[in-house]
């Protein structure tokens, strides 16, 4: 974006040792244009505009966010509950002593499971640090504009603190699935 340039016409005196009477005329265009000055209607009008599109910025984000936080959540779900029906259904088959091996496949299950939900577990914990973070943005936000233009805030709600248990929560739904297979094969 360019700022306008100051084509005033200006006189100037010749140079020195010159014709004295001829005179030059310059346009001086390197100089910028000062902005002419806000009126308070003007300038609360421009604070106000400016508020509101950041709000609007920080809404459309918190909004992706959140979308963004539910899929990690689906996927956290989703995985989890494949592998925790493959452990049950090697664990019901090994029961019937058609799998030999079947300790050592239910540890492997365990152990990728357990793996799924750590790794998951840390995109959900990004996911809702940043969506608290565009939460608290957006509430200072939607508090100046409430005093810009006198009208009561209209507050986000707070993130949900169950996304940051999901992940151990499943961690130890493991543990428990692999310690009472473990004792009942004793």
């Amino acid at each position: 974006m360019t700022t306008p340039r100051n084509t005033e016409l200006r006189v100037v005196s010749a140079a020195p040792g010159a014709d004295s009477g001829r005179t030059t005329l310059r346009i001086d265009a390197e100089r910028p244009v000062p902005a002419p000055p806000l009126s308070a209607e003007e300038a609360s009008a421009q604070k106000q505009a400016a508020a509101d599109r950041e709000l609007d910025r920080l809404h459309q984000a918190a909004t992706a966010e959140q979308l963004a936080l539910g899929q990690h959540m689906n996927w956290l779900i989703a995985s989890q509950a494949i592998f925790i029906h493959a452990f049950l259904m090697v664990f019901v088959v090994g029961s019937l002593g058609v799998v030999a091996l079947n300790h050592w496949l239910l540890g492997g299950l365990a152990l990728i499971g357990v793996l799924c939900a750590l790794a998951l577990h840390g995109s959900l914990d990004r996911a809702a640090k940043t969506l608290a973070l565009l939460v608290v943005q957006r509430r200072a936000v939607e508090a100046e504009l409430a005093a810009l233009s006198g009208r009561a805030p209209n507050l986000p709600k707070d993130v949900s603190r169950i996304s940051g248990l999901a992940g151990p929560l499943f961690v130890v739904a493991w543990l428990f699935l692999l310690a009472c297979s473990a004792a009942i094969r004793l």
